[in-house]
């Protein structure tokens, strides 16, 4: 007995096969970008944590370990009473705005996409 695919089977393979290379070929470049970004946040984040902190034990008179717990996602996103997304300080870096870019021009491309 002689197994034969259709040419829908086939060309749906080919297509599955050139989006999972496309895949495997774009997510190391758009994590580094997502990386860089994170990277940029957080060298913007660090200097207005620790004035948080440091007010928070010298006015507060609180510890330094109850303070770094409370300070220490200032910044980052955060859910909403009803349950939306209240996005983080500083996406608006150049580092974020070319990810954000990238992921969207990625995503464009993608065939599925509704």
């Amino acid at each position: 007995m002689r197994f034969s695919a259709s040419p829908v089977l086939l060309a749906a393979l080919l297509f599955a096969s050139a989006w999972a290379d496309d895949y495997h070929d774009e997510m190391p470049r758009l994590k580094a970008l997502d990386q860089r970004c994170e990277q940029a946040r957080t060298a913007r984040l660090a200097p207005i944590r620790e004035n948080l902190i440091r007010d928070c034990t010298t006015d507060q008179r609180r510890s330094l370990q109850d303070c770094q717990g409370e300070f220490s996602t200032h910044g980052e996103s955060t859910t909403g009473v009803r349950g939306n997304v209240v996005k983080g300080l500083f996406y608006d870096l150049p580092e974020c705005q070319a990810a954000a870019q990238a992921w969207e021009a990625w995503q464009a491309k993608q065939p599925l996409r509704r």
